[in-house]
């Protein structure tokens, strides 16, 4: 086993952490929709030598599309990104130390671009409230920064579509361990919802 540190200070119940877990889980379904929305798109409307965009005009708003859709469904999950990093970390211990290489590579990832997203949204609540007041939503003088600031965090968001699987893998793996540090007991794995996603998916 690896060795065992603290837990966060900041861990939710068991329920609640179940439901972290389906959020991440819904995100994960919607968000490789979404991927593949617009990798049909840009497939169809690109040069297939030069991936050059036939309609620029166009290929940048479908662009900017895609990354509201993905912020959209992060959602559910960005106000406890953190919290599930910090859970899977500790989780960690409890898996042999053979297990656990390619987890701590991922959560490094995970826990970047979590920082990044939450740097990237305090930058644009401060730059929202620096601009002139007729500066409204609609107006070009804030769509133009918003979409600046969504196309920075789209990387991000598919760093979490990409890696955020071991959250739910980690979790449980650990179920299956009798031995877990104090404050860190896995909770119920989640299971990727059967209905069609709450929100919709990319309009293309």
């Amino acid at each position: 086993m690896t060795t065992s540190t603290p837990p966060p200070s900041n861990l939710p119940s068991n329920e609640a952490h179940q439901l972290y877990l389906r959020q991440l889980a819904t995100y994960l379904r919607e968000s490789r929709q979404i991927l593949a929305v617009w990798d049909a798109y840009a497939d169809e409307h690109c040069d297939p030598v030069t991936f050059e965009p036939f309609d620029e005009a166009t290929y940048g708003a479908r662009q900017r599309q895609r990354d509201t859709d993905t912020l959209n469904a992060f959602g559910r999950v960005y106000f406890h990104a953190d919290v599930l990093v910090d859970i899977a970390e500790h989780q960690l211990a409890c898996l042999p130390a053979s297990a656990t290489s390619d987890y701590v590579w991922r959560l490094g990832e995970l826990r970047t671009s979590t920082r990044k997203l939450y740097t990237l949204h305090r930058q644009w609540l401060d730059l929202r409230n620096s601009l002139p007041t007729d500066a409204v939503p609609s107006t070009r003088a804030y769509n133009e920064p918003l979409a600046e600031n969504r196309a920075e965090a789209w990387h991000h968001l598919d760093q979490w579509g990409i890696h955020g699987q071991a959250l739910i893998d980690i979790n449980t793996q650990a179920q299956n361990q009798p031995h877990c540090p104090p404050g860190i007991a896995p909770v119920t794995a989640p299971l990727l919802p059967d209905a069609a996603p709450s929100t919709p998916p990319a309009r293309r």
